[in-house]
């Protein structure tokens, strides 16, 4: 780092630990073949609704709770009552909450202003120029990310063995499109951006003026701007951290991001540069819930205490659909949400069809190989990793299955 960039990040290891920061706050997401539901607030979990509110709204000025409309509807038809927004003002943070119920019924019916998220420089610039730059940058690292994340779908596939940040490099260097749209230079402009991703997130801070305070939502933000791509980075480091390594494939994508920025920066300073300023000075800020994230967080939290005890006088009551009968079909599924949907129609169908959820279907933590693929399933619960791996047929086979996948290729290519 410069002397200069030393005035805002006082060492490289607070400028590693800021990204790393903002990586973990993404929540993962897991590829079709083994999708498994995930807490979208992962990354938040130490953090009060209220406080989390605050921070979404700042980076994507997206709400956490429902509307006030909402809430006002269940207060009236009584779904929510008294000793449900008793209870969750009690154990609110005390400071900005409401005195008592009639303040937070009176706070229930204020519908608070909208809010805005805090513009990232791609917004500045696609407000001074009339060119949808935040949707380019979608397009292009969308463009780019389906071909380096390619497992076999792609007949011609992105060349392996470099990081997400050094294939992009070689990618965008040659990438016309910004260049078409407005941006002139962009590709020189990547091509002398440093060739390691650490490097090039410290030259951008840099560049734009960033200091350590403003790097916590400014970095989230910029990750939240490249949607399932950082979810699916996130969750690459989540399957390295199980067996005790690490990726860098999301940081990777914060230099890929800034770097965006820094091209954008540097076309349109001239219209932007204070505006730039003031976002910044949004950023550096310390975050904190207002009054109007602390009433969201406390009606929240007497909806679900409502809802809670709904469930509860549901679970305690007596079951009157019990067969007595040997069921016309018994069926066991694997515990799990998705299944749900086809217990509860089969049940519907028939009353004498009976459903179990059975957590015993994984005898081997596995992953298989079928004969002539090149995909490994892993056959297990997704949060596990495999403890053997397995293939279709034995070394006498290799040569058919090797000979096979080439003419399943070839077929797939060319008919």
């Amino acid at each position: 780092m410069t002397k200069k960039d030393k005035a805002f990040w006082p060492t490289t290891h607070a400028l590693d630990a800021a990204a790393d920061q903002a990586a973990r706050a993404i929540p993962p997401v897991w590829p079709l073949a083994s999708s498994v539901a995930v807490n979208p607030y992962l990354g938040q979990a130490s953090e009060t609704l209220a406080m989390v509110g605050a921070r979404l709204e700042r980076i994507s000025g997206q709400p956490v709770t429902m509307p006030r409309s909402w809430y006002q509807q269940k207060i009236a038809s009584g779904t929510i009552n008294d000793a449900d927004l008793a209870d969750a003002l009690a154990i609110a943070p005390g400071g900005r909450r409401p005195a008592n119920v009639a303040a937070l019924k009176a706070a229930a019916q204020v519908v608070p202003p909208a809010r805005r998220a805090v513009p990232t420089i791609a917004d500045l610039a696609a407000a001074a120029s009339g060119i949808d730059w935040p949707g380019l940058i979608a397009e292009r690292f969308g463009a780019w990310a389906g071909g380096y994340f390619d497992e076999g779908q792609a007949l011609w596939a992105a060349p392996r063995g470099y990081g997400a940040y050094a294939a992009w490099r070689a990618v965008a260097t040659h990438d016309l499109t910004p260049e078409i749209i407005g941006l002139s230079g962009f590709a020189a402009h990547v091509s002398q951006a440093p060739e390691r991703a650490a490097d090039a997130l410290a030259d951008a801070v840099q560049q734009l003026g960033l200091p350590a305070a403003a790097s916590e939502t400014y970095f989230h933000q910029m990750l939240m701007s490249l949607s399932g791509w950082s979810q699916y980075a996130r969750y690459l480091l989540w399957q390295a951290e199980l067996v005790g390594k690490s990726d860098a494939t999301i940081t990777d994508f914060l230099s890929i991001r800034l770097v965006w920025e820094t091209a954008l920066y540097n076309r349109y300073a001239a219209q932007i540069a204070d505006a730039w300023r003031d976002a910044v000075t949004v950023h550096a800020a310390p975050l904190a819930p207002d009054a109007d994230h602390v009433v969201n967080a406390i009606l929240q939290e007497a909806a679900d205490r409502a809802a809670q005890r709904g469930l509860a006088q549901i679970l305690s009551a007596s079951e009157t659909n019990v067969l007595t009968a040997r069921p016309a079909l018994q069926a066991a599924f694997c515990i799990d949400v998705r299944s749900e949907v086809y217990r509860r129609a089969l049940e519907a169908v028939n009353p004498t069809i009976q459903t179990l959820g059975f957590a015993g279907f994984f005898g081997l933590t596995a992953s298989h190989r079928r004969f002539a693929s090149d995909v490994h399933e892993l056959r297990l619960p997704v949060l596990l990793n495999p403890g053997l791996t397995t293939t279709s047929g034995g070394p006498a086979d290799a040569a058919n299955d090797q000979s096979s996948r080439y003419k399943a290729r070839a077929t797939r290519a060319w008919g």
